[in-house]
């Protein structure tokens, strides 16, 4: 049970980076797009958390190898991201694209462990229908999930 919580926040993150580069939120959005400050309370439950590792991401000067917790925990949600998108060419999210290149590039085994943990991550909320409509074209088919 414990390890279906943690896909499942797991997906919640998911959804929330996603809502966070392309539509933006009260606080936190892309660049042009204006903010929805007076908008009331977020429908993502794990928006506040991926707003605060972006927050974090952007002002952290700890950029050594290893870095610090909080820069490899984004780090991890963007290389998953890119693992599920479909949409590369015009997806939003930061650094889609370079993840989804630097994917083709692992061994077989790596691929296989990403492809599985982006599988029971799509998996943990029972059926991919609770992704958002707008957003179900942006994730692809993995392994054997059936994934719109």
């Amino acid at each position: 049970m414990e390890e279906k919580k943690v896909y499942l926040q797991l997906h919640e993150a998911m959804e929330a980076l996603v809502h966070i580069c392309q539509d933006g939120c009260r606080t936190i959005g892309p660049w042009d797009q204006k903010l929805k400050g007076s908008q009331a309370a977020c429908n993502f439950p794990a928006c506040k958390g991926v707003e605060m590792l972006v927050r974090h991401f952007a002002a952290c000067k700890m950029r050594v190898p290893g870095g610090c917790a909080n820069c490899k925990r984004i780090w991890q949600l963007l290389e998953l991201h890119s693992c599920m998108c479909s949409t590369t060419d015009t997806c939003r999210v930061p650094l889609c694209r370079h993840f989804k290149i630097k994917m083709q590039h692992l061994s077989k085994n790596e691929k296989v462990k990403w492809d599985l943990l982006a599988c029971k991550v799509l998996e943990s909320k029972g059926t991919i229908s609770s992704i958002p409509t707008r957003r179900k074209s942006s994730y692809k088919t993995i392994g054997n999930c059936s994934v719109v």
